[in-house]
């Protein structure tokens, strides 16, 4: 198991292999807020420079905020230093949040580096098509550029082949609620293969089986059972029930976090 420890936020810098470029002022400010309010409560991937310092692989903005919020430790992670490149794509890529120009230009960066020997070895190190990574880099031409929606969405929008106006319809709502890109998935297949079912309505459909929030710390959902996850000091309770009746509960720590979404993500 990983171990959390606490460092000076004075010893901490972000990776210079950190792909992000822009940054959305409004979860800025509510990362901002919940750091004050609560400190950092995920810790920082971190990995030594070996000049005394950490870099930052995953959790530059926390960094940032705990930096604001006058916090002098936050909890983090070590990870070996070997790779650093290969991780930071993985682990900036499963977050769904970069913009097509953040991610094609990593991209580019890591093959000029000849961190990778050319884009296909990428896609299969990312385990995606060819024909991802060229939707991703169209998308990453549109003008106005779609900052406000994530890059994987932008691709997978472009995939569907929707007239520009249903796209424009479909990204307008996805920047205003974004779904998760399985439910998205599900949601564009459901219109592509039935071409009475207009896209936006699919959208709507999908995204009413999206969580609720019950209480600060409680998220529900509900599918084949009603699902109920609950944030802990230290740990995540999911829970699974049929009426009243537990089918199954787990408890993870949140120091494994990122373990249980890489191993998700291999699922």
């Amino acid at each position: 198991m990983s171990e959390t420890i606490i460092l000076e936020v004075s010893r901490l810098r972000r990776s210079r292999y950190n792909p992000r470029m822009v940054q959305d002022p409004e979860r800025k400010r509510i990362l901002l807020e919940s750091v004050r309010r609560e400190g950092v409560r995920q810790p920082l991937l971190v990995y030594p420079a070996g000049d005394g310092f950490y870099e930052v692989l995953d959790g530059g903005r926390r960094l940032e905020a705990a930096r604001e919020a006058g916090l002098e430790k936050v909890p983090c992670i070590f990870i070996e230093p070997e790779d650093i490149p290969r991780k930071s794509l993985s682990i900036h890529l499963s977050q769904d949040d970069l913009t097509p120009e953040e991610l094609v230009t990593f991209v580019e960066r890591l093959v000029k580096e000849e961190v990778f020997k050319n884009v296909d070895e990428v896609c299969r190190y990312l385990g995606v098509s060819r024909s991802w990574y060229y939707q991703l880099k169209k998308a990453a031409k549109l003008k106005p550029m779609r900052e406000d929606v994530p890059v994987t969405t932008l691709a997978l929008v472009e995939r569907y082949g929707l007239t520009e106006e249903k796209k424009q319809q479909v990204l307008d709502m996805l920047a205003q609620k974004p779904l998760p890109r399985n439910v998205l998935r599900q949601a564009l297949r459901m219109a592509s293969e039935n071409p009475d079912v207009d896209p936006v309505k699919a959208i709507e459909i999908h995204s009413s089986s999206m969580p609720q929030r019950l209480e600060e710390n409680v998220l529900t959902a509900s599918g084949c059972y009603t699902y109920f996850l609950t944030r802990q000091t230290s740990a995540l309770e999911f829970t699974a029930r049929r009426g009243v009746e537990t089918v199954w509960r787990a408890v993870i720590p949140l120091e494994d976090l990122h373990i249980v979404k890489m191993l998700w993500q291999q699922a």
